[in-house]
């Protein structure tokens, strides 16, 4: 399914339905993009839902090491990798579904030559206490990682000449900027019709407001003025316009 058949089905009903208006396909795929990452990343952090169908691997990404602090986020000397996508921020990272580097079995501190090991998640103010465990200290069999913004930092890696990992990732649509409407839409085809309504409903809201409202410096606006009084939940009705009980 590419992105162009999705954006062009929806921008036909809203020229239709808005035939007094010019709508652009530009904005109706930023519509998309917006409104499909909210629904994609509501089924993908639903804890019913457990499958890789939206798991995007990445391999060979390289391992760095500055030599310098550069604020912020760069801490020297210290191993970390460069998210190759944008992910979801769900609880816990659990953008990243994995991460997992190959032993090559040269060092004896390494594991079994071949060998994928993964990492286990922590936070940068919990990685202290592992230390004090040996059962749970940091190690090239029993590696951590920890998120500080797109920067990955590797614990237990230090002392062995590791130069990449590969990471498995729930990456977000790509932006409005760098997409092409001629790829693949990596969306759940069972969220196609919500989506649909809910672009819809924006632009139908969007095109609701007045075309020709102009500030005139007066009290008096040039256009049309909505004729439907916008009311808060809170306000309180006058006695005579409250509801029959």
């Amino acid at each position: 399914m590419l992105l162009r058949y999705v954006a062009y089905d929806i921008l036909t009903d809203l020229n239709e339905t808005f035939d007094d208006r010019k709508v652009e396909l530009p904005q109706v795929v930023y519509w998309i993009l917006i409104i499909g990452n909210r629904l994609k990343a509501q089924q993908l952090g639903s804890q019913k839902y457990d499958s890789g169908a939206f798991l995007a691997t990445y391999t060979d990404i390289p391992i760095v090491t500055q030599t310098t602090n550069t604020n912020p986020d760069v801490v020297k000397e210290r191993k970390h990798f460069i998210l190759p996508a944008s992910i979801y921020d769900f609880r816990e990272d659990r953008g990243i579904n994995y991460i997992a580097y190959t032993s090559n079995g040269n060092d004896p501190k390494c594991p079994p030559r071949f060998t994928k090991v993964t990492f286990a998640r922590t936070t940068p103010k919990a990685s202290q206490l592992l230390y004090f465990n040996p059962h749970e200290k940091p190690s090239p069999i029993n590696p951590y990682f920890y998120r500080t913004g797109n920067y990955i930092y590797l614990l237990g890696l230090e002392e062995i000449p590791t130069d990449y990992v590969e990471v498995g990732l729930y990456t977000t649509l790509d932006p409005i900027q760098t997409i092409d409407i001629d790829q693949n839409f990596d969306f759940p085809e069972e969220l196609l019709e919500t989506l649909k309504k809910e672009v819809l409903s924006l632009g139908s809201f969007v095109f609701a407001m007045p075309q020709d409202r102009q500030n005139t410096g007066s009290q008096e606006v040039d256009g049309q003025i909505p004729s439907k009084k916008l009311v808060s939940v809170n306000q309180q009705l006058p006695t005579n316009e409250q509801p029959q009980q």
